[in-house]
């Protein structure tokens, strides 16, 4: 989600609050137990180039009858500038913090995503590849303070390309977080695609579960510029569709681009 202002940091739905304001999506990620919300994206000079993923397979144009897209805690919810949680000021019930590396205590996740996560982060390091949780779930006032820090800095119409608005974020379901490399090489920066790490994470996160929630080439779609460090838990079955059918949510799901709101 970046504009046409050099960015040092993107948010996917996410971007973390600009240094001085109000934190909460993007950069060092704030997310720590209730009081955070949403996540970064990086405009850094490096272009990301994620592994090419395969051709959609013609998703269906109706959403899928067995998942539920509008129940906030339903693991399958939809979350974009089109469709907010409801109500905006959900919080998941089930929040935990899963064992894992992590950047700072306190990081949760619904306990799902919170296991899926271990199994992530565990088959990276059998791998020999070290990664570090960066941001989890973040609250809708945490999202106020982090959105609101970015219009005061770009303006609200370069906000809205790399930060979500309060109720929009996908970090608020509990269901998505950022991930980045132990050493804190390209964090929340679009090269971590090209990092050992990043191409592991675009290899692998669907064998777990996750899926990379918004891919390079795709912003027309998702709303927001490339994030190959924001995951989203969907579940080994539905990650592995979504994959098949091209990478990008809103287009598997067969319910419509969300470029703006």
């Amino acid at each position: 989600m970046l504009g046409a202002v050099t960015l040092t940091l993107t948010g996917c739905a996410t971007a973390e609050p600009p240094a001085g304001s109000p934190s909460d999506h993007a950069t060092a990620d704030p997310s720590s137990s209730s009081s955070s919300s949403t996540s970064s994206t990086s405009s850094s000079s490096t272009s990301f180039s994620p592994p090419v993923m395969s051709s959609p397979a013609s998703p269906s144009s109706e959403p899928e009858p067995d998942l539920d897209h509008t129940d906030p805690a339903s693991i399958h919810v939809l979350v974009n500038k089109q469709h907010p949680l409801e109500p905006a000021d959900y919080a998941p019930e089930d929040l935990s913090v899963p064992d894992v590396p992590s950047q700072r205590t306190g990081l949760e996740l619904r306990q799902e995503a919170a296991g899926a996560a271990e199994e992530l982060f565990a088959a990276a390091a059998a791998d020999g590849v070290d990664l570090s949780l960066v941001s989890a779930y973040r609250s809708y006032g945490y999202q106020q303070g982090t959105y609101a820090g970015w219009v005061e800095k770009y303006g609200q119409a370069e906000a809205d390309r790399i930060s979500a608005r309060p109720g929009y974020s996908e970090h608020q379901t509990g269901l998505a977080m950022d991930v980045g490399a132990a050493d804190g090489t390209c964090a929340l920066e679009q090269c971590f695609g090209e990092t050992p790490e990043g191409a592991w994470v675009a290899e692998h996160a669907a064998e777990h579960g996750w899926i990379i929630r918004y891919p390079d080439g795709a912003e027309d779609t998702t709303g927001y510029s490339p994030e190959p460090w924001h995951l989203r838990y969907l579940g080994t079955q539905e990650a592995a569709d979504v994959v098949r059918s091209g990478g990008v949510l809103e287009t598997a799901w067969g319910l419509g681009a969300a470029p703006g709101y």
